[in-house]
């Protein structure tokens, strides 16, 4: 298809030359001109807070991830240390290692959006996802602020509205894992590159108002960072030579960063007022560097590599000198390297332990040869999840294709052109990336979803205008309708597609009977009016079914995420989650004060009564008992734990078939006093030991020692 065929989308695109510049007045307070559309940018943010927000806590964290990474960011606010992550518990058996180690796996965002959601909001599930929601709506607004700036305000509306009701963006948006803090963070980038490369303001002198939020952001992000690593690493914990301790001394890796931004600044501000594209690009590099801490080097390299192949397909090299490389690397480094810097120092530098669990087993291993069972599957392996993920803007594909393939046709291009490329671009070089990776979660094609709904956006945008041809229109509508047909079919039979998006056993077993037939019947009943508005736009032509279709469409998302976020998770969260059980636990065990040393986060949650995991590694039972359970692995720390208990009175979490093995293990006096306590959650059981329920509470609870004969550390 060439692009001569598509000359009517051509004509309504931005016709503002990209390369005008005029002399720019002194900064004003507040640009009107910019600032005119802030009672729609409002209501972005309101009808995303109110999608994201309501309930966010009402369901238990799911094993899993949700549990594990909420934990460590729980054991940060317990050890006061804010650099080096740590997971595990510290009870140990003579002759057995301690579980609890450094926790190397994953970068420090999301950590601390949980510490202080949990310092925040208490210890809670509120606490834990809030960071994650508040990326999600920074997402949401920031393609609107995109969509608006390059094309129009319609358009902005159409991709916020696209990417709010995208399956994965808002169910990731209620999981506390580090997918959103990635991808939500590299969205806003890509959307702030977009408005400072393509938008139609970026030569106006920016007002003070921008430029004061722009300083007040990266200073509120950097300063924090330095007063960790300049408390927290005051003196490196190993044997340096003199150069690699200053350099590794936590004030002088403060005065690096300082001095990079001083330097920003400087030459930011030196000879001329700043330019909103300016300011825009550098808000692109700061949001570079917080995906970096959200993801690693994904967090640069993945946009690095969607602008570089945007330059190589569209042949714009110049346009790397507006850029604003340098400055901006500037700013990426304060912002996304402090921490690196403070792991480096601290765990033996390149080849140390932390380079070698995460750079070499969590990046290259992940990409080249894999580290999961989950590794296989080639091209066509994420497709099927990509449908699930961005229904039902998944099947706008076939225009999607088209209409980005025939713009490389194209040499007359307008911004919009230029930026609609960008965006296609953004979608080839995710989903490239991650079909090539060995390791393949399926939420690994994450990446690749907002693309696909700005993109969709665009293609409504265009339906709305009357600029898809009709003879163009009826070929990729009735491909759009096939495969709409199969996702919606296919989420209608199994309602456990939704929730195999972010999931760890795609297999394991959940409640058919109780939950099936009321998910089904609600995926049937909101995939039936998406038919509806996919019928309606079929006739472009006739403009106010199209609006009809398209509003349709967008309402019932929303409606769809709400329902997603508030009645398909919590429903089946029991399957997912141990929180009912640990409640249980809590209001069955005699309470006392928590012991010296304790964070406020246990006050009423510590018991006299121990808690053993039984031959079990699903990381919720660490989280919800805040590491007081006494993880049992192996028939060596069995004997010991029984020997040191003696008859006293526990609580065990375990798998519903291990039951009968571990009341065989108990000497036989004990094995009539276990009584399961909770057995509602569909995979484990907590089963009381030598307790006397009869008056309300169990009995004496036991001596908890090490192997030392001494009080383990909390």
């Amino acid at each position: 298809m060439s692009g001569r065929q598509w000359e009517p989308f051509m004509a309504s695109s931005s016709s503002e030359s990209f390369s005008s510049a005029s002399p720019r007045p002194p900064m004003r307070l507040l640009d009107q001109e910019v600032w005119k559309d802030w009672h729609l940018r409002l209501g972005v943010l309101l009808l995303s807070v109110l999608v994201f927000f309501p309930g966010l806590g009402d369901f238990g964290l799911w094993d899993p991830w949700e549990v594990h990474y909420g934990e460590v960011g729980r054991s940060m606010v317990e050890r006061g240390d804010w650099i080096s992550p740590w997971w595990g518990s510290y009870w140990q058996a003579p002759g057995q290692t301690p579980e609890g180690e450094y926790f190397f796996s994953k970068p420090v965002l999301l950590l601390w959006m949980m510490g202080i959601g949990l310092q925040l909001f208490g210890f809670s599930e509120l606490g834990i996802r809030f960071g994650v929601a508040l990326i999600a709506v920074m997402g949401v607004v920031s393609v609107y602020l995109a969509g608006s700036h390059v094309w129009s305000r319609r358009v902005g509306l159409l991709m916020a509205g696209t990417l709010l009701t995208s399956p994965f963006w808002f169910m990731l948006g209620r999981q506390a894992q580090t997918d959103m803090p990635f991808v939500g963070m590299m969205t806003v980038a890509l959307s702030f590159f977009m408005m400072g490369a393509f938008g139609r303001h970026r030569e106006r002198a920016a007002d003070k108002v921008t430029w004061g939020l722009f300083i007040a952001f990266v200073v509120g992000i950097v300063l924090p960072q330095l007063h960790t690593i300049t408390v927290g690493q005051l003196a490196p914990g190993r044997n340096l030579g003199v150069l690699e301790r200053v350099i590794c001394y936590g004030p002088t890796q403060t005065l690096l960063y300082l001095g990079l931004l001083g330097v920003f600044f400087v030459s930011a501000t030196r000879r001329q007022t700043p330019t909103r594209g300016q300011i825009y690009l550098w808000t692109f590099y700061a949001f570079t560097g917080l995906a970096t801490l959200g993801k690693g080097l994904l967090g640069f390299a993945l946009p690095g590599a969607i602008i570089f192949v945007y330059l190589l397909v569209s042949r714009e090299w110049a346009l790397l000198r507006r850029w604003e490389i340098p400055r901006g690397i500037a700013v990426a480094v304060a912002v996304g390297f402090p921490w690196y810097g403070a792991m480096f120092a601290r765990h033996g530098g390149i080849g140390g332990a932390f380079w070698d669990r995460f750079i070499i087993h969590d990046h290259f291993k992940r990409l080249a040869s894999g580290v999961h069972q989950t590794d296989n599957g080639s091209f066509e392996h994420f497709i099927k999840w990509l449908g699930y993920g961005v229904f039902p803007w998944g099947s706008f594909v076939p225009a999607i294709l088209a209409r980005g393939l025939s713009e490389f046709a194209g040499s007359d291009r307008t911004d919009g052109d230029r930026a609609r490329i960008f965006v296609f671009v953004w979608f080839l070089v995710a989903f490239s990336l991650f079909t090539m990776s060995s390791t393949k979660f399926h939420h690994y094609i994450f990446p690749a979803v907002p693309a696909i709904a700005l993109l969709a956006a665009l293609v409504l945008d265009d339906l709305l205008e009357g600029r898809i041809p009709f003879r163009t229109w009826w070929p990729l509508y009735a491909g759009g309708i096939a495969l709409f047909v199969t996702v919606g079919f296919d989420l209608m039979s199994d309602a456990q597609h939704l929730k195999n998006m972010f999931t760890y056993k795609y297999d394991r077993e959940w409640d058919h009977e109780n939950w099936n037939a009321p998910l089904l019947a609600g995926m049937r009943v909101l995939c039936a009016v998406f038919g509806l508005g996919m019928l309606l736009i079929a006739w472009p032509w006739r403009r106010r079914l199209a609006t009809a279709g398209t509003a349709i469409l967008l309402l019932n998302g929303v409606i769809f995420s709400v329902w997603v976020l508030n009645v398909y998770m919590p429903m089946i969260s029991p399957t997912w989650s141990q929180r009912g059980l640990w409640q249980a636990y809590y209001d069955l065990c005699t309470p006392m004060t928590p012991p010296p040393g304790s964070t406020w986060l246990k006050d009423g949650r510590y018991c006299e009564e121990s808690a053993i995991s039984y031959k079990l590694n699903w990381r919720g039972e660490t989280y919800y008992t805040q590491n007081d359970i006494i993880p049992i692995r192996n028939d060596e720390e069995w004997t010991f734990f029984k020997e040191q208990n003696g008859d006293r009175c526990f609580f065990g979490i375990m798998e519903h078939s291990r039951v009968g093995g571990f009341r065989s293990a108990l000497p036989a006096h004990q094995r009539e006093s276990v009584t399961v306590v909770h057995d509602d959650n569909i995979k484990f059981a907590l089963v009381a030991i030598n307790c006397d329920f009869d008056d309300g509470s169990p009995t004496e609870a036991p001596d908890e020692t090490n192997g030392s004969g001494e009080a383990s550390p909390p």
